[in-house]
């Protein structure tokens, strides 16, 4: 059975991870500026989905 660290700085790790995916979190960003007056559910949901997914390639977790 693999051994899990506990991540001792987990704010730190997350923006570290999400520096590494600028391109998705501009691409995110753009989408909800458009209409950010106008959010509704699952608005920009594709940019969003590829943030989080390189966020998680990054840190090395999913959740």
């Amino acid at each position: 059975m693999p051994t899990r660290f506990k991540d001792t700085q987990p704010l730190k790790t997350l923006a570290k991870a999400a520096t590494s995916c600028s391109a998705q979190s501009a691409a995110y960003g753009r989408c909800i500026g458009k209409s950010y007056q106008e959010v509704s559910k699952d608005m920009c949901q594709a940019e969003f989905l590829a943030f989080k997914e390189c966020v998680q390639k990054a840190v090395g977790r999913k959740w």
